[in-house]
């Protein structure tokens, strides 16, 4: 617990000389850093306040490059509140987290960075896939019809998983997770008349070839900004 004592003494320091600074917002640009800290949810990704290391209960180094990506592999993370009181929260619960800067978000219960940042924010993400299927070649030995002649069986369930990587985009307004395809895009662009017009009067085949091009376009006309100190 040496580091705990450290970081708390240390939070006291920060939190009130924190007070006395002005914020301001910035627009994003690749040159942006998050503040680094546990989001636990994604208010907290929009007012760029995370919980620090400061105020996380941890053993760990936490000037460690790697100190966020190891505490996710706990089930649990204990941090203090903004009134010193300690707290507990189950780490499938938690948004994501910013390690040096960079946005991870929680999807399927792995940590994906966000290279993608803006009004449609896009990502990639490992998906397991769960296929059950019934195998006519395989058996229980103990319940098969060897015991009764009589019986008729065809086969008994069995499950494959496989890893797939697929893409996703976030809605910056309301930090809605959707598959990136032509009908989450088309929602975006909804709120552009002139790119979703544009978008609308294309063929199917190059609306899907063009995905990535009409998200810049939406990004580059509403960038976000992030409130620094």
């Amino acid at each position: 617990m040496r580091w705990l004592t450290i970081l708390l003494l240390l939070f006291v320091t920060v939190e009130t000389s924190a007070q006395e600074d002005s914020v301001r917002r910035v627009q994003y640009t690749p040159e942006f850093r998050f503040n680094d800290g546990i989001y636990l949810n994604f208010s907290q990704v929009k007012n760029n306040a995370p919980i620090p290391a400061i105020r996380i209960v941890s053993n760990n180094d936490p000037f460690d490059h790697n100190f966020y990506k190891d505490l996710t592999q706990n089930k649990t993370i204990g941090f203090f509140d903004a009134f010193g009181a300690q707290q507990e929260v189950q780490t499938s619960q938690i948004w994501g987290y910013a390690q040096d800067g960079k946005l991870y978000v929680q999807y399927n219960g792995e940590f994906n960075r966000i290279p993608v940042i803006g009004r449609v924010c896009h990502f990639i993400a490992d998906i397991t896939i769960v296929n059950t299927y019934h195998d006519p070649y395989y058996h229980d030995y103990y319940n098969y019809g060897y015991y009764n002649p009589y019986s008729y069986r065809s086969g008994y369930p069995r499950t494959t998983r496989s890893k797939e990587l697929r893409q996703y985009i976030i809605d910056f307004e309301t930090g809605k997770v959707m598959s990136f395809d032509r009908s989450s895009v088309q929602a975006m662009l909804i709120e552009d008349p002139e790119l979703y017009d544009e978008f609308m009067s294309l063929k199917k085949r190059k609306q899907n070839e063009l995905l990535f091009f009409f998200i810049r376009r939406l990004n580059e006309k509403n960038p976000v900004y992030f409130p620094v100190r």
